[in-house]
């Protein structure tokens, strides 16, 4: 049963109560075993055995055959987060891919108001793709999502892995979202409400570099990039991602963790004497090639980063030397205890460096 002026009230004010108990009024009047549930679980009484005495009518065909990962948090009556994989090489036939499972499992009932979606892997048999999930949820389009993990590369190489990010429109109310995967397509990126942004990948292009500069993200806070290595496809440079460095349309961010960069000396450089650097709390330049040339970019202008709570420089081209050089740039500093100098060690004339970093393959 569905009453839409009330299902209003609770995409409102998703984390009032009241608008779920007028609502469970309403479905028990109409004879909805969810009324009983959501009461249920409001008032912390045992509700799993009603769970299961109605699997069915909750979930639908998930009742009975799920994906091998698929576990459920329910709150009062509606499921709120879901953690979903599949079997890796699990041989699908065509017409039931792990994209339309999740389409199925998203227009549940019991899946309206879901907040929280963390995704994968995906039973794909060469190349692990979440393109089948972001079109699930572009055709879901739920209004309640606030999170969303996509996804889970499990134990593939991260360079045979593709994701991309729904496409806004489907997901404008996200306050947090992750993408993970060795080729990423972003597109334009219009996130009114997201607080959290990180791209986790071995190859970001030179046309994602230029779409998250260019994102209008006005509430943003935290925002984390791994860049990754040429020989697997990653391109462009810190030119790229000077709007972010001037702090364009991003007031309210706090930490900045730029990662995973095969131009971390040019980062360091540029963030040296970065207009956003002020506003910052925390700054990660890990997992990169950062060597002491970077270090010293920061140091000649200490001043501007002692406000920082935290710097991290872990797994990058440091030597030794940086370590008691680097203490007086923020409050905490991490050094870490993964550092090899060969990462920003000339190669040849016609490259520059290595480009040694931490994900790649």
């Amino acid at each position: 049963m569905r009453n839409d002026d009330l299902e209003r009230e609770i995409l409102a004010a998703p984390d009032d109560p009241q608008a779920y108990l007028v609502y469970a009024d309403w479905l028990q009047t109409q004879g909805d075993p969810r009324g009983e549930l959501i009461v249920r679980q409001h008032e912390g009484r045992e509700a799993d055995s009603f769970l299961d005495e109605h699997r069915a009518e909750f979930l639908g065909r998930f009742a009975s055959e799920t994906p091998e990962t698929f576990v459920l948090e329910w709150r009062r009556g509606y499921i709120k987060k879901a953690t979903i994989g599949w079997e890796m090489f699990g041989g699908e036939d065509a017409d039931d891919t792990s994209g339309a499972q999740l389409a199925a499992f998203l227009a549940l009932e019991s899946a309206r108001f879901i907040e929280e979606l963390a995704l994968g892997p995906t039973a794909d048999d060469e190349e692990m793709t979440f393109d089948g999930l972001a079109a699930a949820i572009e055709q879901a389009r739920p209004l309640a999502l606030r999170t969303l993990y996509l996804g889970d590369t499990s134990d593939w190489d991260i360079s045979s892995t593709s994701t991309r990010l729904p496409s806004c429109a489907s997901i404008r109310g996200l306050r947090s979202v992750t993408l993970r995967g060795g080729n990423v397509t972003l597109g334009a990126i219009e996130l009114p409400e997201l607080r959290s942004f990180c791209v986790e990948t071995g190859g970001l292009t030179q046309t994602e570099l230029r779409e998250l500069a260019a994102a209008t993200w006005p509430l943003l806070e935290e925002l984390e990039i791994w860049f990754g290595d040429p020989n697997y496809g990653a391109s462009g440079s810190v030119a790229d991602i000077l709007p972010i460095f001037a702090g364009t349309g991003l007031a309210k961010l706090r930490k900045l963790r730029l990662k995973n960069c095969p131009f971390a000396d040019d980062v360091a450089t540029q963030l040296a004497r970065a207009a956003v650097l002020p506003q910052l709390e925390e700054v990660d330049l890990s997992m990169g090639n950062l060597s002491d040339r970077g270090v010293a970019a920061m140091l000649d202008a200490r001043d501007r980063f002692a406000h920082l709570a935290k710097l991290n420089l872990d797994d990058n081209a440091l030597t030794d030397a940086s370590w008691p050089a680097a203490r007086p740039l923020a409050k905490t500093v991490v050094f870490g205890t993964e550092q090899n100098p060969d990462r920003a060690v000339p190669r040849d004339a016609d490259r520059r460096y290595r480009r040694f970093v931490s994900v790649g393959e």
